[in-house]
């Protein structure tokens, strides 16, 4: 390879240096950073403190304010770390669960990443899950998506957005093909963006019920008899910027998740306290279907019912299986005798 002489060399370096003065002219950089690449504009002309002095200015506002409001503050928030709830959502800045929650700091366990996905080769989110659950103990899961959503939009244009992030927008992907049918009957490009959005919440609720460290502490929960209900809770939420409004999902979860239990229990709880007082061939899906508030109790028939067993219940119907695997469906009150919860007792919400 040839150099070029010093002299041409300096020349053309002057040359670029005059066309990015006449391109880019000195008033264009108030509001600019300098980055290894030269300075490059901030959007709208943002912030131009390289030291970002400003947020450890609000922080002191912040901690005088709070010290204001209750002196002892602090003294409480260092004194432990209970979250009420785990919030996954998006890394989109518009979405702060703790403000459109309005909980205080301590409250929210948060991951989040780009359209608030569960992905099970996603070890920062698996390890956030099994820590939250299995230590911290923490009562409900949050799903939440938003309206407007860059990755959702991303996912459903047919271009390479080069890995990692298009191997991660294909699981988006994937949920629009487990729902393409009605997807492509909705015409409206922007309705259709919602609703995937949507679809998307309630698959990655789905994703969690199938992972060991959700079922583990849900048959915890289901044969502790001091839970009040079993938990996690799994809500599907979505979250609108133009409104600012938080929704919950309406999503029966039981329509998915009773297909499911085959391929992805990995454990089976203890049915019953007095299993000795049930007959044998009571699967556990009759544990995974039978409504909170539900109870078996013997037959009170002197010969065994249809079903196999009388159900007492205060909630609709619940299925169950007899003794040829027939499906069922039994009506009736509660007596609520605890004697069999299910590890699923509403799911819904």
């Amino acid at each position: 390879m040839k150099l070029l002489p010093v002299t041409p060399l300096l020349l053309l370096l002057s040359l670029f240096s005059l066309a990015d003065s006449y391109l880019y002219p000195a008033s264009r950089f108030a509001g600019t950073r300098t980055t290894a690449l030269g300075a490059l504009p901030l959007p709208g002309g943002g912030n131009t403190d390289k030291d970002i002095e400003n947020i450890f200015k609000q922080n002191e506002e912040w901690v005088q304010e709070n010290l204001r409001k209750d002196k002892d503050y602090f003294n409480k928030l260092g004194s432990g770390h209970t979250p009420e709830y785990l919030w996954i959502g998006c890394s989109d800045a518009r979405v702060s669960p703790n403000v459109l929650m309005g909980e205080d700091a301590g409250s929210v366990f948060t991951v989040r990443n780009v359209a608030n996905m569960v992905i099970g080769t996603d070890f920062n989110l698996m390890s956030a899950l099994q820590y939250a659950v299995g230590v911290l103990k923490i009562p409900h899961i949050i799903v939440c998506g938003h309206y407007d959503c860059g990755g959702v939009r991303a996912s459903i244009e047919n271009k390479d957005h080069v890995p990692p992030l298009e191997n991660w927008l294909r699981n988006i992907r994937d949920v629009y093909r487990l729902h393409r049918k009605e997807l492509d009957a909705i015409k409206d490009p922007e309705s259709r963006h919602r609703r995937l959005v949507e679809l998307n919440v309630v698959e990655q609720c789905i994703n969690l019920f199938k992972t060991g460290a959700i079922q583990r502490r849900r048959v915890e929960t289901f044969q502790d008899s001091e839970s009040p209900f079993t938990t996690p809770r799994i809500h599907a939420c979505v979250f609108d910027p133009k409104d600012g409004r938080l929704r919950r999902l309406n999503v029966d979860f039981r329509e998915y998740i009773n297909e499911l239990h085959d391929i992805y229990d990995l454990y089976e709880p203890d049915r019953v306290e007095n299993s000795e007082n049930l007959p044998d061939y009571i699967s556990k899906q009759v544990a995974f279907n039978i409504d909170e508030e539900c109870v078996l109790v013997p037959p009170n028939a002197p010969t065994p019912v249809a079903g196999g067993l009388e159900t007492e219940c205060a909630s609709p119907p619940v299925t169950m299986l007899d003794e040829k695997e027939e499906i069922k469906e039994i009506n009736g009150k509660s007596k609520s005798k605890n004697i069999l919860k299910r590890a699923w007792k509403k799911v819904t919400n």
